[in-house]
């Protein structure tokens, strides 16, 4: 033990004096390690319970409640928060936008009539059944991971005093959601989104609106076909109930294939037309693992389509399997991407596509056989719809579509040569399109160009015979 009496009280040399000095120092540096030591056990054993206590008395005290409504699906509540935040602001957008001094236009189908919505960091405020509550749209940054990466995350806040509680979340709130919609439906313009990848993750960008003006009615195929198709979609669209009595995801996979030019392209956007569905356009190579995939379809809101077109040609996975198994035990192709078929198909049709949401995909293809007989099967691709070369009936659609002629002479001739030649329907268009100016007359030149061109088609095709 340390016998400290000489270093204390004492006055003797200045050596003696320095080492009193010294002495002293360590005994108050002692005294503050024990006092940190003691002030982080009781921070530790008590911190929480003392701050618990404090968030209660401030409760206690504040006469508001505030509820947040963010904008990234990815949340808990996955798709359907971003359905929610999207019915707030068209809600408000429609009803308390005039009292924000600062607004932003959001893009709808007429130009001459844009839709004002609050800017970011202002608030309004909103009236009902005599009660007051105020709205106000907030910007945080992510905190970000290595999927989605660093991004700014906007969130609407619903401030209301406590005494209105039970009211403003059992009525207020049913109301805001209802009436969001119905102005939606109204005002809808579809939307076009493609996936980007970084090294951070990866996330569904805005492209642009779709504004595709392809329909069923001007669709080139066989009426009986579209019938099939629309009853198919409808059916569908509306079989929420349905699809949870059988137990069933609502989902439905449509396979699109034919050659080029056979109006697959033109099929989605007369499906998304019909549906009045927003477009999420996957490119699979841009994707750099499971989880990444994963976290994009969950990020697609309810009633949306998602399409990967030229499934083919995409990526490597799609034959994966076949690869493998025509190696013969022999040295084995790596496959470069991270994205795996197992990956794929679980995201398809495995337990994480078993969410509610109506979710339609569809896919394309040039070359059917070149796909995994996996991927080809009921549940992921459920409907397969030929795209096939120009028949009678859809060259009939397109002399009304782009002449404005639904019988001619001309028409038998046609009928023969289409049947002894394989023309793809934009071939066909391409010699249909008028080349003079508005309102003159050159549907016969135009039929007649048609002509040549089967003719030709035919020679070619008999000479490769």
């Amino acid at each position: 033990m340390v016998n400290l009496l000489p270093f204390i009280g004492h006055q003797g040399s200045p050596g003696q004096q320095g080492m009193s000095q010294i002495g002293l120092g360590m005994a108050i540096a002692a005294s503050m390690v024990v006092l940190t030591m003691f002030q982080q056990f009781l921070f530790n054993s008590f911190g929480g319970y003392l701050e618990r206590c404090l968030r209660k008395l401030v409760s206690s005290v504040d006469p508001y409640v505030q509820i947040r409504f963010s904008e990234d699906s990815t949340d808990s509540g996955g798709p359907k928060n971003y359905e929610a935040y999207a019915a707030i602001e068209t809600y408000l957008s429609s009803k308390c936008s005039a009292q924000a001094p600062r607004l932003k236009a959001n893009s709808v189908r007429d130009i001459n009539a844009p839709v004002l919505c609050v800017d970011d960091g202002e608030g309004v405020s909103d009236e009902f059944d005599g009660v007051t509550v105020w709205w106000h749209l907030e910007k945080e940054k992510d905190q970000g991971d290595v999927y989605r990466g660093s991004r700014n995350n906007r969130y609407y806040a619903l401030t209301f005093r406590k005494r209105n509680r039970k009211m403003v979340v059992g009525e207020y709130l049913r109301h805001v959601m209802e009436e969001g919609k119905a102005v939606a439906a109204s005002n809808r313009q579809l939307k076009l989104y493609s996936n980007s990848s970084s090294e951070h993750g990866a996330y569904w960008d805005y492209i642009m609106d779709f504004d595709h003006p392809a329909n069923f009615e001007t669709l080139a195929v066989e009426k009986e076909k579209k019938e099939d198709i629309i009853d198919d979609l409808i059916r569908f669209s509306t079989g929420s109930d349905y699809y949870r009595r059988i137990g069933k995801p609502w989902k439905r996979g449509y396979l699109l294939y034919g050659p080029p030019g056979t109006g697959k392209s033109t099929m989605i956007a007369a499906i998304a037309n019909l549906l009045s569905y927003d477009v999420y356009d996957l490119e699979l190579t841009a994707v750099r693992s499971n989880a990444a995939l994963k976290r994009l379809l969950n990020r697609i809101p309810c009633n949306s389509m998602l399409v990967i077109e030229d499934i083919d040609c995409s990526s490597n996975i799609t034959n994966q399997r076949e690869k493998n198994d025509k190696d013969d035990g022999k040295t084995v192709k790596n496959i470069l991407e991270k994205v795996t078929l197992s990956g794929l198909l679980n995201c398809l049709d495995g337990l994480f596509s078993a969410n509610e949401g109506g979710r339609l995909m569809v896919f394309t293809t040039n070359n059917v056989e070149a796909l995994d007989s996996a991927l080809l099967r009921r549940g992921r691709m459920d409907k397969h719809v030929e795209m096939p070369y120009c028949g009678f009936e859809a060259f009939r659609i397109l002399a009304k579509n782009y002449l404005g002629i639904e019988d001619h002479e001309l028409f038998g001739k046609i009928e023969g040569l289409l049947n002894e030649s394989s023309i793809t329907p934009a071939d066909v268009a391409e010699s249909l399109i008028a080349r003079r100016g508005k309102g003159e007359d050159c549907g016969e030149e135009c039929l007649k160009k048609l002509i040549e061109a089967l003719e030709k088609k035919g020679e070619g095709e008999n000479g490769r015979m």
